[in-house]
């Protein structure tokens, strides 16, 4: 029988910057309008839905006006495609940053798959808003599904390169393989988790946050074919 992942009170050593959520700097003045539209949209997104976004509505948030909207924007989808692909970008480097193989290097690979784990799913729950409109806009539109699927593929690289740093602690015989599907786990359950969770974040499985990131490490691993438990000392 299969022993049950239990993640240590303290998975990662403290020593590990806390991972967080990466946003490239703001350069020219008028890259800073053009963000200020995008930050006030993505806002109001999260608060009331894709549906009812409107440019005036962007406009008042950011303090901008009409003319700045559509100096960068010729309508609303225009506005919504720059800010998926903004975002797919700031989720692209937010990977890089925690699949960076040398950041794990003192951690035993149950530990690190936890942690990246756990993170990714508090994202997706402080984001839950965007990722709920994301998901909606990328089953109607096909530029939508295909940035998605690209960003799916590039995290799956990231992931990738990890794995192998940790070949000798993986028995599944096609890594290529295996770093695909397990980013495809880990995002599709969570979006699917972002989807049915309550207003209050909630999770109608009953499920806590914590449950969810072991359980997720726990399948995570064994189709990597990987030990449950620690592989080695945490440094």
């Amino acid at each position: 029988m299969a022993r049950e992942y239990v993640p240590r009170a303290s998975s990662a050593p403290a020593s590990l910057t806390p991972l967080h959520w990466v946003k490239p700097p703001q350069q020219a003045r008028s890259q800073k309008t053009l963000e200020r539209l995008l930050d006030a949209a993505e806002e109001l997104i999260a608060e009331r839905g894709v549906t009812s976004l409107t440019v005036s509505e962007v406009v008042r948030r950011a303090e901008s006006s009409v003319g700045a909207f559509y100096a960068r924007f010729p309508d609303k989808d225009a506005l919504l495609a720059t800010l998926h692909e903004r975002s797919c970008a700031e989720a692209l480097a937010t990977a890089e940053l925690a699949l960076d193989p040398k950041r794990w290097e003192s951690v035993d690979l149950a530990s690190a798959i936890h942690e990246i784990v756990k993170f990714a799913g508090t994202l997706y729950k402080e984001r839950r808003g965007i990722a709920i409109a994301f998901v909606e806009l990328t089953a109607a539109d096909t530029s939508f599904a295909d940035r998605r699927a690209a960003l799916e593929a590039e995290t799956g690289l990231r992931l990738l390169e990890f794995l192998r740093a940790r070949e000798s602690e993986v028995a599944h015989a096609d890594l290529d393989v295996a770093a695909r599907v397990a980013i495809r786990m880990i995002l599709s359950t969570l979006e699917y988790g972002a989807m049915i969770s309550r207003g209050d974040g909630g999770d109608p499985s009953g499920l806590s946050d914590e449950r969810l990131a072991a359980e997720l490490t726990r399948a995570v691993l064994g189709y990597l074919g990987a030990p449950v438990s620690s592989g080695r000392r945490l440094a």
